[in-house]
């Protein structure tokens, strides 16, 4: 039940991050190098089972997923995940390499850019588990139109893709020559408004998944259809998926917005569990705003009971000083946090309160000439823990 309870209550955290520090970088950067260590080897980051390796239970995923996770629960809990990193970038900001590394500094995987002079990005050089080289082709609009990556086992695979007067992709075909039986084709569709409708999917057997959208008088997305090739058949022993013309349409999600355009509710579907052929409510989140700032989210079940709720309070300068996490059915798993701070925008003190038990949990800062921070410090109950460092080269 504890485990459960974690996996809930890390993809609460996951899916719903406000007001978190803007990272803003001053200057013209030539290079980052960022990581964390850890100054009490017993301290190592949080994981869900023993055997995970330095990237924890998803292991790693994406740079964007990776550093968004680390964000999070740099600042909203007293335990840490990884972080450890390499970039470079030209006089243009454009990024030249990227290299992310093992906790050991041996190679996780890494990227080498090249572009030409009007500054496209036309090749690029990848090292993961194996060696890989990816070419670009633009059209005179300068629209990705070819893409072609050929891997140290002389494996290759290609994506085209066709645009139209509008620029608006229209169609993706692709081949991968490991699977050179398999079709992938996806077609774009707009309508007047220039909206994205439907993304139609291909295979060998003919139409696969695809998702459709629907847009109100504002052109403010409203629904997301989800469309399955298969449909649902009774049998005499229970039911089967069988492939058909025209398939399934689902909806899959439905969005409200008030007057000011901002989302306030969006209501999740699931197939239903004796029906698979129909979409039932699974979810209903509902989000209120103070002062242009999210004040509270509700999230409801499909008998719209309350299941859980985060509540959000500001100072003056719009940083979050309270937050608190409510699960009304289990309220020993409620989660309070406050937040202090001093003349910036990073917060220099968290208190979380967990099951009666407050953690305490300090940040220290070092900043260079432009302000920007190279070093923090994360300390547990007075106990120095953590040290996120970045350093930081200049084009000047």
């Amino acid at each position: 039940m504890k485990l459960k309870l974690l996996i809930i209550f890390l993809t609460l955290l996951q899916n719903i991050s406000y007001s978190q520090p803007k990272d803003t970088i001053y200057g013209k950067i030539k290079s980052i190098r960022e990581q964390l260590l850890f100054l009490d080897e017993n301290r190592q980051n949080r994981k869900l089972f023993s055997t995970e390796g330095d990237y924890g239970h998803n292991g790693f995923l994406s740079e964007e997923y990776t550093k968004s996770r680390f964000n999070i629960w740099w600042y909203q809990t007293y335990w840490v995940h990884y972080i450890n990193y390499y970039k470079e970038f030209d006089i243009n900001n454009k990024l030249l390499k990227v290299i992310w590394y093992y906790k050991d500094q041996t190679i996780l995987n890494s990227c080498e850019n090249e572009y030409d002079e009007e500054g496209k990005l036309v090749n690029q050089k990848f090292n993961s588990y194996k060696f890989s080289n990816t070419t670009n082709l633009y059209d005179k609009n300068n629209n990705l139109i070819l893409s072609k990556n050929i891997d140290s086992d002389k494996n290759y695979s290609t994506t085209k893709k066709e645009f139209n007067e509008k620029n608006q992709i229209i169609r993706e075909e692709y081949f991968n020559s490991e699977y050179a039986k398999e079709k992938r084709i996806t077609e774009y569709y707009y309508d007047i408004s220039g909206n994205l409708i439907e993304e139609k999917r291909f295979d060998e057997y003919g139409e696969d998944y695809g998702t459709k959208f629907e847009y109100d008088f504002k052109n403010r997305k409203t629904k997301i259809i989800n469309h399955s090739p298969f449909i649902w058949v009774k049998t005499k022993t229970g039911s089967r998926q069988e492939r058909t013309k025209n398939g399934n349409d689902q909806i899959s999600r439905e969005f409200k917005y008030a007057d000011n355009d901002r989302m306030i509710e969006t209501k999740s579907y699931n197939p239903n569990f004796n029906d698979g052929n129909v979409a039932e409510l699974y979810r209903k989140e509902v989000t209120t705003y103070e002062n242009d700032l999210i004040k509270n989210i509700y999230s409801y079940d499909n008998k719209d009971s309350l299941t859980y709720y985060k509540t959000f309070e500001y100072d003056k300068l719009n940083r979050k000083i309270k937050e608190l996490n409510v699960s009304p059915k289990y309220p020993e798993n409620n989660i309070s946090l406050e937040y202090f701070y001093n003349e910036t925008e990073y917060p220099i003190k968290l208190l979380y309160l967990e099951k009666g038990i407050t953690t305490q949990v300090d940040f220290e800062y070092i900043f260079d000439d432009k302000k920007n921070w190279i070093e923090q410090t994360k300390s547990v109950n007075g106990k120095k823990l953590y040290v996120w460092k970045r350093e930081l080269k200049y084009f000047e």
